[in-house]
């Protein structure tokens, strides 16, 4: 096992005769995955995460760029020579074969004998919670089970990269979870290094060491996921990850300014003069109430409640701040006697405040 490393691989296809599907382009991506690593390429569809991992796989032919394994440069590499192993949305179960026959048919290509590749195919279905079931044929298993299958097939080999294109997006939300869970204890058990391709951010934020963020064939930003959350890097990161509350203004003689005026902040030196947004994540919007007095070095704001959601034990509240809405997090206990269209104060600490071009 080795680093992965990914080296300005590019990829351009053919415009489409019809005009509302344009050409796609895969800009350079320049990218390094540790060994043992579980990295998650995040983005929403036809963002170009599974073109990558197609290159990467070798089922695309790249335009210009390389794949290299440790020392070894793999870019001309066939498929079935690179000892990658992939995971896809469908499990692509062999219907004619037992459970653990599917298992043990990658040692077979391998040439791997046969007593052998059926113990270790036995072995790599009790890590999955599978132990029994290699007998029985794939059509006899839920989707779930299919899926841990498939996981078994693909890790028996004892891969240098597991490749997984949005595995778990067809089963329910259960099923999603317990598979999440399976997912990261095999992982780490193993020490395989893992390239995880999803739209959804929870799923990302859950499984992975780092994760990249791509759209419309760009890796905008890569990092663990507490960094991408608090520190994004442009506005369509944070919009992706799911932080609404953006304020648009302009920096000037050092500070922030909202075009309703609302906002007039300082700024830290490092947050140049022009156009910005301001990014404030939900759960920094914090209620004060009347007979509190202001923070030192926040800002207080108020508004108007507008929505209260519940989710998961938490609520969030939308408050409209002069033009602007913002979400924020309220405890079970904050929200106990708020209404909507109450009018309410919030503050944020200066060192909360989050500014992106």
């Amino acid at each position: 096992m080795s680093s992965l490393r990914i080296i300005n691989i590019e990829k351009q296809y053919q415009q489409t005769q019809r005009k509302s599907n344009p050409a796609f382009s895969l800009q350079p991506v320049g990218l390094t995955i540790n060994e043992g690593e579980f990295f998650s390429l995040l983005g929403p569809s036809g963002c170009g995460k599974t073109t990558l991992l197609k290159l990467v796989a070798g089922l695309l032919q790249a335009d210009d760029g390389e794949i290299w394994v440790g020392d070894a440069n793999i870019t001309a590499v066939p498929p079935e020579d690179r000892r990658f192993a992939m995971v896809f949305q469908q499990s692509l179960l062999f219907p004619h074969m037992t459970v653990e026959d599917n298992v043990a048919f990658g040692l077979k290509m391998q040439k791997v004998g046969k007593k052998q590749r059926l113990a270790d195919a036995r072995e790599m279905l009790e890590h999955v919670g599978l132990k029994g079931f290699g007998r029985r044929s794939p059509d006899e298993l839920s989707g779930g089970q299919q899926q841990r299958v498939a996981l078994a097939r693909a890790l028996v080999a004892n891969p240098q990269v597991l490749l997984m294109d949005e595995p778990f997006s067809a089963l329910d939300p259960s099923l999603r979870e317990e598979m999440r869970e399976l997912l990261s204890r095999i992982q780490k058990q193993f020490r395989v290094t893992v390239l995880f391709v999803t739209h959804d951010r929870e799923e990302a934020f859950q499984l992975s060491d780092r994760i990249g963020v791509m759209s419309e064939g760009a890796l905008l930003q890569v990092g663990k996921a507490r960094d991408l959350y608090e520190r994004p890097k442009s506005r369509e990161v944070a919009s992706f990850l799911g932080l609404k509350n953006s304020v648009k203004g302009i920096v000037a003689a050092g500070r922030f300014s909202s075009a309703d005026r609302i906002f007039d902040v300082p700024v830290e030196e490092n947050v140049g003069p022009g156009p910005c947004h301001l990014i404030l994540r939900p759960e920094v919007v914090q209620i004060n109430t009347i007979n509190n007095e202001p923070l030192q070095d926040s800002i207080q704001l108020n508004g108007v409640i507008q929505q209260l959601r519940f989710n998961h034990g938490f609520y969030t509240g939308t408050i409209q701040v002069g033009i602007h809405w913002m979400d924020c997090s309220l405890t079970s206990q904050q929200a106990e006697g708020l209404i909507v269209g109450q009018e309410i104060d919030v503050v944020v600490k200066q060192k909360d405040l989050w500014f992106v071009g």
